[in-house]
């Protein structure tokens, strides 16, 4: 009986206090969009810059299609920055700090690594010079 009384009790008093309590109220959403250039859901931007011919490029790192990698789009001017950067339509998180961007056919295009100062610096093959660097 005195179990009944008690459950009774902290219904009777928590109930309302729950219902009237902040923490039952919806989220609040934010209306304003900040940025003026719309990007899909996911999607990053990257410069890509070569530090030798002083060229740079757009790419687009979108969608997810595995746990580790991503859909990634190159600007058609990007041929001039690295060749076949064009063709990159992937993007691995190999975990370990370093990313692979292959073509189409699994074929890697670079190898990049966390970079000091930008967001990622080539690592293979060993003659590129690039850099990286996120769009805001």
């Amino acid at each position: 009986m005195a179990i009944r009384v008690l459950i009774l009790g902290v219904a009777a008093i928590g109930g309302p206090l729950w219902w009237f309590s902040p923490a039952h109220e919806a989220a609040a959403t934010d209306a304003i969009v900040t940025a003026s250039v719309h990007r899909g859901i996911g999607q990053e931007e990257f410069t890509v810059s070569n530090m030798e011919n002083r060229t740079a490029c757009l790419i687009t790192k979108g969608m997810t299609t595995t746990a580790r990698s991503n859909t990634l789009t190159a600007g058609a001017d990007c041929d001039a920055v690295w060749p076949g950067l064009v063709q990159v339509n992937n993007w691995t998180d190999n975990g370990d700090g370093t990313v692979v961007l292959t073509d189409s056919h699994g074929e890697q295009v670079l190898s990049l690594v966390v970079g000091d100062g930008v967001d990622f610096e080539s690592l293979e093959p060993s003659n590129a010079v690039l850099a990286l660097t996120a769009v805001n």
